[in-house]
């Protein structure tokens, strides 16, 4: 089921497995604004959807801000998504070292920072990924 697309930034639910579904933004510095337009609707979903399983799709998503802007963004949102019923997070790695490098970053602050509320994992394929959060390594919906 789609809950949000713009050609920009894609959200989908399943709600079988109760997983969103996210096909992350690009984040230039001239549209970092739109990117956080984008997160602010991905974590008002997750909360109202009460839901405990996302995956994030960063393999196609460029990232062209600096490190301290990114990291504060994405920080930020992490932070946002402890307030909320999530209970994993799988994101499937970007080819590009200098983003894993920040993601990996991210997600560490986030993990040891109080309270702790959900898990992380890195992936590089959709199916694993999904074994991971819902136990099956197909989508219900397709």
């Amino acid at each position: 089921m789609i809950l949000f697309d713009n050609g920009f930034f894609h959200l989908d639910y399943d709600p079988a497995t109760d997983t969103v579904f996210v096909k992350l933004p690009d984040m230039r510095t001239q549209g970092l604004s739109e990117a956080e337009e984008c997160f602010r609707i991905m974590v008002e979903h997750v909360n109202n959807y009460h839901v405990q399983n996302l995956l994030l799709d960063s393999r196609q998503a460029l990232v062209e801000v600096g490190d301290t802007e990114y990291n504060h963004l994405i920080y930020r949102v992490s932070l946002q998504l402890k307030k909320t019923n999530l209970k994993k997070v799988a994101r499937l790695a970007s080819s590009l070292p200098k983003l894993e490098s920040m993601a990996h970053w991210v997600q560490a602050q986030v993990l040891t920072s109080p309270p702790a509320s959900y898990l992380i994992k890195n992936f590089t394929s959709q199916e694993a990924a999904l074994e991971w959060l819902t136990g099956n390594s197909l989508r219900s919906d397709i």
